[in-house]
């Protein structure tokens, strides 16, 4: 049995991806590959999230141990695809006091593997450029209703500081993982056929479709738009604000990115991600993806 999970992270073209090879779910599962992503995995008849936040052991173990099992379809080769497996994006949720990013992670990917029935795994994972990164996390917080303030949702931390090579030392040290194939999120364009000639078996890559950019996140001018709705007090679901903004000011229409922090705040933390990243090149049990 070959078991592959992709742990995202948020917002580094995740749904993206998952949208992709939904489309040949079909004919992965004719190659004896069983796909699995949040669409069937968050809600019913699995919410793999509530079976996480029990811990190894909880009371639904056992049945989300044979959910999973009937999701493989009797394929001997299964690929997860969930980024929900790191943890959330919700302040509370995504970094610990002491800075570590998704600090249950380990756990709960351990817990994963177990529910998969065991390792060996490989385990791939998206990185990108931290300023970028808490900005766009932030934004999917605003567009859930949580959050409209960035100082606020950032709570002192240093939006700078890069944390990865953390995070993939505590994932690389769970046991089960065989290897943790890494590419930065600002290269998945260029790396995506090569991404997709290693989850998928042999011959598989050149049928997934490639549609257009999948959960777009908020312009500046689509956030700059819902701040002055919020204000004026017309009692409009910030969610719903959120998602006209997503819709009225687009990127393919022209308008710029979600720019929320200073640019001596980007410059550092592109030196710091650039640290990070050759931290994590000479890694051992670790693969990174050039284009």
């Amino acid at each position: 049995m070959a078991l592959s999970i992709h742990l995202g992270a948020h917002k580094t073209a995740s749904t993206h991806l998952q949208f992709s090879l939904r489309q040949v779910r079909d004919r992965l599962l004719g190659a004896g590959l069983a796909y699995v992503d949040p669409a069937m995995l968050r809600g019913q008849p699995l919410s793999l999230s509530a079976v996480l936040a029990q811990g190894i052991g909880g009371r639904d173990q056992d049945s989300a141990r044979r959910m999973l099992l009937d999701m493989r379809q009797g394929c001997r080769d299964l690929l997860i695809s969930e980024e929900n497996i790191l943890g959330m994006t919700h302040r509370s949720r995504l970094f610990s006091r002491r800075g570590e990013i998704y600090p249950r992670a380990a756990q709960r990917l351990r817990h994963v593997i177990a529910l998969a029935g065991g390792g060996p795994a490989v385990v791939y994972l998206s990185l990108r450029d931290p300023a970028s990164f808490n900005v766009s996390a932030f934004a999917l917080q605003v567009a859930g209703g949580k959050e409209i303030d960035i100082h606020s949702y950032l709570g002192g931390r240093d939006p700078a500081r890069s944390a990865w090579a953390g995070l993939v030392g505590r994932l690389a040290a769970v046991e089960g993982v065989s290897r943790i194939v890494l590419w930065r999120y600002e290269d998945y364009p260029a790396l995506r056929p090569r991404l997709l000639e290693r989850l998928l078996p042999a011959g598989l890559a050149a049928e997934v479709p490639d549609p257009p950019p999948a959960n777009v996140s908020l312009t500046q001018a689509g956030y700059d738009w819902l701040l002055r709705r919020a204000a004026s007090g017309d009692g409009i679901d910030q969610r719903i604000l959120a998602r006209r903004a997503r819709e009225r000011f687009q990127p393919a229409s022209g308008h710029a990115r979600l720019r929320l922090l200073d640019d001596e705040t980007h410059a550092r933390s592109a030196w710091n991600y650039a640290q990070d990243i050759a931290a994590l090149r000479a890694m051992p049990g670790v693969e990174f993806l050039e284009p």
